[in-house]
């Protein structure tokens, strides 16, 4: 049985090593703050964390290291007491931080100087249920490095995604932190825009929206059918119409936003290059 570390023991790394030590695996788990994982439903479960990151790598055959940014991490991963002072063969770092493509590749070099593999994972969750085994893993590694680590990994997700080589596993959570967020500021433009006027229920809202959305609308519908190719071949015709009918319905929202003097910069962009937006169902370029 492969043995499990967690280095970083916030929301997601928190989450996972409180999943990790439900299960029979050895664990073995580091932060700078001692108490950080009994903030956690479950972290008094957690063993004791070690005395610094070398430890935990002495005592893991995969660890997963869930700090915020590329400094945390090249400071988990360097120095006298860091993971790679104490890599031996076989070790696996699975890096879950949202970090530049550019930054990772370093990383994985320097892990292969010191005898470990290094590999990314990004990771999603729904909100507060991180120990609940709700994380998502996007994963990018060797399909036999994959294969191997995978059990570890199972442990704490409810699924984890084998992307591609290495490096896709963080280009998947970029791209679709990118999409994640702009969306906030789309929800935001339509929540302020409703205000101004009244008498939306929000709670009625959000029903709304997750009952449409439970087959795939919004990004998700993009995605599938991206993934599919089934609408990249409708052509000119489908494309103006589309076209069309987001812009009878964009202007409808533009002339609330300036009734009501709001500034909404997501429907402004939309609306001056509607085309662009509704690019996929044109023709293929």
């Amino acid at each position: 049985m492969l043995r499990a570390g967690v280095v970083g023991l916030g929301a997601m790394g928190g989450g996972a090593a409180v999943c990790l030590a439900r299960t029979k695996r050895p664990l073995s788990v580091y932060d700078v703050n001692p108490d950080a994982v009994l903030k956690w439903d479950g972290g008094d479960k957690v063993p004791a964390i070690e005395k610094n990151c070398a430890e935990v790598a002495r005592k893991s055959d995969v660890i997963i290291v869930l700090v915020v940014t590329a400094e945390q991490v090249w400071a988990v991963l360097n120095g006298p007491e860091g993971l790679l002072a104490a890599a031996h063969l076989g070790m696996v770092i699975v890096v879950g931080s949202t970090i530049s493509l550019e930054e990772l590749s370093k990383m994985r070099e320097a892990a292969v100087k010191a005898g470990a593999t290094l590999v990314d994972c990004g990771v999603t969750c729904p909100p507060h249920e991180h120990t609940k085994k709700r994380i998502v893993g996007m994963v990018g590694a060797e399909p036999e490095v994959f294969s191997r680590i995978k059990e570890v990994l199972d442990d704490f997700t409810q699924k984890v995604f084998l992307m591609g080589p290495p490096g896709t596993g963080m280009l998947t959570k970029i791209v679709r932190n990118m999409m994640f967020y702009a969306s906030w500021r789309a929800a935001h433009e339509a929540r302020v825009l409703a205000d101004s006027l009244g008498g939306v229920d929000f709670a009625n809202m959000a029903e709304i929206n997750a009952l449409s959305e439970a087959d795939g609308s919004g990004s998700t519908m993009w995605l599938r059918y991206w993934s599919a190719g089934t609408f990249e071949q409708e052509g000119n015709q489908t494309h103006e119409f589309l076209t069309n009918v987001m812009m009878k319905d964009l202007s409808a929202a533009a002339e609330l936003a300036k009734q009501s003097d709001m500034t909404v910069p997501i429907l402004e962009l939309m609306m001056e290059n509607p085309k662009e937006v509704t690019s996929a169902w044109g023709p293929k370029s």
